[in-house]
């Protein structure tokens, strides 16, 4: 299992070596590319790896489509130990702080995408089977995706455009839409024993960026989420509960108040999920 450093220097997998030899034949890496083994720190060239020299067997690449897009692998394991190891704790301060920053920097723009994305929200709620909002259940992992992509975009100085917050519908709806319904479900059937549906709401957290940033499926996707997030599980829920209550401090100014302040609270998991499944780490020169 290889973990690359990509041209936008964003760290890729692990994955085999197969799917590193595919995105070789495909101009996504080099020989030049820095790679490290799974089990290894020390950052060397993929030409520095006997897998990868020339003349050396190359197993053909996946197939096009997501499989051949630079990606995680299915097993949630081996990644989230690989992020285990190079994360540090969930700095509940940092991730306050770098919210707010967020949505004072990007108000404006915060604000539109909410202005457009809870019409819809309120909407989806009025789709009921019975007493249960079937539509909010299954497309609302599709766009809390696309909010995290928008906002992640906007936390890195990177081009945003609110198309990105429909990118689940373009990208991994399958697998966006079964998770959606995969949480609702196990959440609410943990609910009848309270803590167990409490654990799970906090630890699935991640899942959707993961689908759509890491091109998981939605199984290991859940999986990986809740890995990472349970070493941090008790940090998680104390940011969780603080960004709340930066959200709800525009309760007192009625709706207006709460509009203008709600993105504050998806701010900050925001940066949560960069600090845990985007952990940086300085490589080999």
């Amino acid at each position: 299992m290889f973990t690359i450093i990509g041209g936008d220097g964003k760290e890729y997998g692990p994955v085999p070596a197969s799917e590193v030899n595919g995105w070789i034949m495909n101009g996504r890496a080099n020989l030049q590319t820095k790679a490290r083994k799974l089990s290894e720190e020390l950052w060397k060239t993929l030409g520095d790896f006997p897998e990868f020299a020339p003349g050396a067997a190359v197993t053909p690449p996946p197939l096009a489509g997501e499989a051949a897009i630079l990606s995680v692998p299915a097993a949630p394991q081996p990644q989230a130990e690989d992020l285990l190891a190079r994360a540090a704790k969930l700095d509940i301060g940092a991730c306050l702080s770098r919210g707010w920053d967020l949505w004072l920097n990007h108000f404006g723009r915060l604000l539109l995408a909410y202005l457009i994305l809870i019409p819809i929200s309120v909407a989806l709620a009025f789709v009921q089977l019975g007493t249960l909002p079937v539509a909010s259940m299954v497309l609302s992992g599709v766009f809390t995706a696309g909010l995290f992509r928008y906002m992640l975009k906007l936390l890195h100085g990177k081009p945003a455009a609110l198309s990105d917050l429909f990118a689940g519908f373009r990208e991994a709806p399958g697998s966006l839409i079964s998770a959606g319904i995969a949480t609702a479900v196990f959440t609410l059937l943990g609910c009848f024993l309270i803590l167990p549906g409490i654990y799970l709401a906090v630890a699935w957290t991640f899942t959707y960026p993961l689908i759509l940033e890491k091109k998981m499926p939605f199984w290991p996707a859940m999986e990986l989420s809740r890995r990472v997030i349970t070493r941090n599980w008790w940090r998680m829920l104390l940011l969780m509960m603080a960004a709340a209550l930066f959200s709800l401090m525009g309760i007192t100014a009625l709706f207006i108040g709460i509009i203008l302040t709600l993105p504050i609270s998806m701010c900050v998991l925001t940066c949560a999920y960069d600090s845990l499944c985007n952990p940086q780490k300085t490589t080999a020169p």
